[in-house]
């Protein structure tokens, strides 16, 4: 299986000093995790950071997932948490490495991403289940950084590259806004499960109408703030403004603290 040219080149600008020793050691770690789990690779998987591979095997079909983010086992830490909600897929084998470390799941199947859904069938409750699951949760280590923490760097940062595709920082006073809400309710916040990265690739179609996260950021939060992704992205999907009160009517999660969410959301260019 070959590292695609296009992760490599990501990786490489990301994480200069450990990119080579990392992609060097992928394939015999792959052929040495495939073994353990009697799996046949099947192909890789698009990804920005990390390695992934599909594979076949007699407990059903999986995914390899190698990362060489230092904050990988933080995520991985997060992802058992929604494994066991049964709101994520879930996770066999979290190990590290010198360079990374290696995540095995079960793969979500048919793992339809949000971003490639039918807005028309689009079923918001069903969409809301994992985030009225997560409701109350507590954060699986309280060694997590915070979610408050990121962004906050988000939008004080002046240079800020890493924007989704055809975005552009935003303006100093609609950061400086969005600082003033972050401060709000980071004031009141009880930190407890969350994803961290709601967005519309990391939401997977499961069966039955069964929706999962997949990747979550690695941090303590209030599913409030997913909420507010989900639903920042949302308004574009449906072409509505009202996606905020659907989610959080669907998913009970307090409406009052999706908002300000979302607005920050917004400003720190999710």
């Amino acid at each position: 299986m070959k590292v695609p040219d296009k992760l490599a080149s990501s990786v490489r600008a990301r994480w200069p000093d450990r990119a080579d020793t990392w992609l060097t050691s992928i394939g015999p770690e792959l052929d040495e995790l495939t073994r353990q789990h009697s799996a046949t690779p099947q192909r890789v998987l698009p990804a920005r950071y990390a390695f992934v591979v599909s594979a076949t095997s007699p407990h059903g079909p999986l995914i390899f997932r190698a990362s060489p983010d230092p904050a990988a086992l933080d995520q991985a830490t997060v992802a058992e948490a929604l494994g066991h909600l049964d709101v994520g897929p879930k996770i066999h084998l979290t190990t590290s490495t010198d360079t990374g470390s290696w995540t095995v799941m079960e793969q979500v199947i048919p793992g339809t991403p949000l971003a490639d859904a039918n807005p028309a069938t689009l079923d918001i409750e069903a969409l809301a289940r994992p985030l009225r699951a997560m409701a109350g949760q507590p954060a699986p280590s309280a060694d997590l950084p915070l979610i408050t923490d990121w962004l906050r760097d988000r939008l004080t940062n002046d240079n800020l590259t890493e924007l989704p595709v055809g975005e552009q920082i935003a303006p100093k006073a609609e950061r400086v806004h969005a600082l003033e809400l972050l401060d709000d309710l980071a004031a009141d916040m009880r930190p407890g499960l969350c994803h961290g990265d709601a967005s519309p690739w990391n939401i997977l179609a499961g069966p039955n109408n069964h929706w999962k996260l997949i990747d979550p950021r690695g941090m303590q939060g209030e599913p409030e703030y997913d909420a507010a992704v989900v639903a920042y992205k949302l308004e574009r999907i449906l072409h509505t403004s009202h996606a905020g009160a659907m989610v959080a009517a669907a998913s009970g999660i307090r409406f009052a603290r999706v908002v300000p969410w979302m607005h920050i959301a917004r400003a720190a260019r999710i």
